[in-house]
């Protein structure tokens, strides 16, 4: 299997510090906006199959993805800081206007720079997430979301007994195993891929990371919806702990004109589980919208 090397880069945050970020492809851009703790590698499938016809662009989350090491501090940023430095990428590789996929927390992430930009988007691509969290209220998804509750005071009182917990946690050959019993993952993730998802949980500042899970619980992006003008795609799996059914149903009957992918049986890693049919559909938008594929090249 082809090995994908992304060239990296750095753009100016404008306080000083830099945004870390990669490229991969030719052909039109392709913003891509990650999860909370998804590193690029979920975005492996799609990337590798479109690269010699559209160029990807993503970046570090500073704070959270990118130790802050440049004169910056580890603290969590807000959604909005986070959408500012996707616009400090786009000005980086002198991009006017693109579209944008996010997954997870990256749908957020994607309505806010259309919420700050929105000439700068051309398109919009939402898997698995939504224009807020609902695992915080406890009427919507009571289990879940009093165990995030839990799981959010404990990271705050406790972080490196957290971080070392999860190390060894992640580190085990049971992780694996349980993770697609709790139906975390689906079955068709290999235990490969798992380590490579998880291999920056193992790493990640646990306060920070908390700080940042309690500011996407309060991130609210209902109001965008109704203001979204351009095309639009929902992709989402119907066995998603994360993601509320109610609320990626919102985002299609807001969003003018969106378009809506649902996956049977699909989870949280939806561009895992189904990502030949992910794939094909993104390529389906893209051509019927008018996001041309530079020519392939010859063998």
């Amino acid at each position: 299997m082809k090995v994908l090397h992304w060239e990296r880069k750095r753009a100016p945050a404008g306080d000083g510090t830099w945004v870390e970020y990669e490229v991969l492809g030719r052909g039109m851009p392709v913003l891509l906006a990650n999860g909370l703790a998804g590193p690029r590698e979920v975005w492996t499938d799609l990337v590798r199959q479109q690269h010699d016809r559209y160029r990807f662009i993503t970046w570090n989350y500073r704070g959270l993805q990118q130790a802050e090491s440049n004169g910056g501090s580890h603290s969590a940023r807000s959604i909005a800081e986070h959408a500012r430095d996707a616009g400090a990428v786009l000005d980086a590789e002198e991009i006017s206007r693109c579209c944008v996929v996010g997954w997870s927390m990256g749908v957020q992430t994607a309505l806010e720079l259309f919420s700050l930009a929105p000439n700068r988007v051309s398109s919009l691509i939402l898997l698995s997430g939504a224009a807020r969290v609902t695992w915080a209220e406890v009427p919507t998804a009571p289990a879940l979301g009093r165990f995030v509750l839990r799981t959010l005071r404990l990271l705050r009182s406790a972080p490196r007994l957290v971080s070392d917990t999860l190390r060894r946690s992640l580190q085990s050959p049971e992780a694996y195993t349980w993770a697609r019993r709790l139906g975390l993952i689906g079955e068709q993730v290999t235990a490969d891929e798992f380590t490579t998802l998880t291999s920056g949980l193992a790493q990640m500042n646990v306060a920070v990371y908390a700080d940042t899970l309690a500011q996407l619980s309060r991130y609210d992006a209902r109001d965008v919806l109704p203001r979204v003008d351009v095309p639009t795609l929902v992709i989402a799996g119907d066995r998603d702990l994360f993601t509320s059914r109610r609320e990626v149903e919102r985002l299609v009957s807001e969003i003018r004109g969106a378009e809506y992918l649902p996956l049977p049986g699909a989870t949280h890693y939806a561009l895992l589980d189904e990502a030949e049919r992910v794939n094909l559909r993104i390529e389906k938008f893209w051509n019927e919208h008018g996001y041309r594929a530079a020519a392939a090249p010859s063998a």
